[in-house]
């Protein structure tokens, strides 16, 4: 089976989308199923040899945050010259109905004969697009082969525009890469580790970390936040923890030695306030770092009850305070959630995520062998007892 996974968002912007389309990728490959990530030029950046661009990615900002959107002369002319290219039998787009990948490529492939499955990863409270372009939409939509959710708050969110018939697949991790090195978080220590990782803007929550630790470091006055991360807000976060002096440590963008600042970390700190899902959390559990995360669809979607994390509201710097104070006092609770986010972890592993995905492609290809293979039948002569009738034979 050859395969498309189309992409907005890639290497070299870090996020769930590019970790899920790259390790998918990955692993798809490993078994044997030629695939390729088609996504847009972000400048220079060493690719892996499945890699393919077109257009330039513009970086526009929605949502609370950074996204990105494909721009590009003849667009979807080009993406259906790669898809007959690469005589693909599946193409895959990450960001269903999203502009521009998510729009262009479907139509480029269906031009080519080539069935579009879409995954779908953004939560949302409300979209005026999906609103006021709910018809157009809508039709596209129906045109899809099969529509999937990274999550049941994504279902959610899109079925208060759209009709689809939904697969959950979930985001997976890479449990060879993200697993403990030995060390012990739990551990009772006075100089206690924090650590935040993700995009620095003001969804991910930075600046209520910030607002908290004045209230650690009275109880825990060695305590350190790593701020793990990169993004255009940067220098507005760095003025605003200059007086906490040496207590918040930038290190900036991290990508390949992530598993080493997970496993640093007496607590994994993570108050974003819009998710879908949670990446960094399965990252952070494989490793076995306890964590405190903020109280959002996604997040509690992927935590669901699990004791691996303590969920609290995600704008309230006391209770963060409060909250990581009381954890770095009880080494035994923090034992008992290290050993539980790893075991949960291993649920979301890239070979059982990426099984799913490609039961999916198996189902829409079979589904369309047999529409191709249906005998077209000649019309039925039936006679009565008056007169000899047509009937046209008809098959679903």
């Amino acid at each position: 089976m050859r395969i498309a996974l189309v992409a907005e968002d890639y290497y070299p912007q870090l996020g769930g989308v590019p970790e899920h389309v790259h390790n998918l990728a990955l692993q798809l490959n490993a078994w044997g199923h030629p695939t390729n990530v088609i996504t847009s030029h972000m400048g220079d950046h060493p690719d892996a040899d499945f890699v393919r661009r077109v257009g330039t990615s513009r970086v526009i900002y929605a949502n609370g945050g950074v996204s990105r959107i494909t721009t590009g002369w003849k667009l979807r002319r080009r993406l259906e010259q790669q898809f007959r290219a690469g005589r693909y039998d599946i193409v895959h787009v990450h960001g269903g109905l999203a502009p521009m990948l998510g729009l262009a490529a479907p139509f480029a492939a269906w031009r080519a004969g080539i069935p579009v499955v879409a995954t779908f990863h953004s939560w949302f409270a409300r979209s005026i697009g999906c609103r006021v372009f709910r018809r157009p939409l809508q039709r596209i939509l129906d045109r899809h082969s099969a529509t999937i959710a990274v999550s049941q708050p994504v279902v959610d969110a899109n079925a208060r525009y759209f009709r689809a018939n939904w697969d959950i697949i979930p985001n997976g991790v890479d449990t060879t890469f993200f697993r403990p090195n030995g060390r012990r978080p739990h551990a009772f220590t006075d100089d206690p580790r924090l650590l935040f990782l993700g995009r620095i803007e003001p969804r991910n929550g930075l600046g209520t970390l910030l607002d908290a630790m004045p209230r650690i470091l009275a109880r825990y006055p060695g305590a350190v936040l790593t701020v793990a991360g990169d993004g255009p807000w940067r220098s507005y976060y760095e003025r605003r923890a200059r007086e906490l002096g040496a207590s918040v440590r930038f290190a900036g963008q991290v990508f390949g030695d992530r598993p080493a600042f997970y496993n640093q970390a007496d607590l994994y700190l993570c108050p974003t306030t819009i998710a879908s899902f949670g990446v960094t959390l399965l990252e952070a559990m494989a490793c076995g770092t306890p964590m405190i995360v903020s109280d959002n669809f996604g997040f509690r979607w992927v935590v669901d009850g699990g004791s691996e994390a303590v969920i609290i509201p995600k704008d309230d710097p006391v209770v963060w305070a409060e909250t990581t104070i009381a954890l770095l006092a009880d080494p035994e609770r923090r034992a008992a959630m290290s050993r539980a986010g790893v075991a949960k972890a291993a649920a979301f592993a890239w070979p059982r995520i990426a099984r799913q995905e490609l039961a999916v492609y198996e189902r829409v290809l079979a589904r369309r062998a047999r529409a191709s293979a249906r005998p077209v039948t000649e019309p039925r002569y039936v006679r009565t007892p008056r007169k000899t009738s047509v009937i046209a034979s008809t098959s679903r």
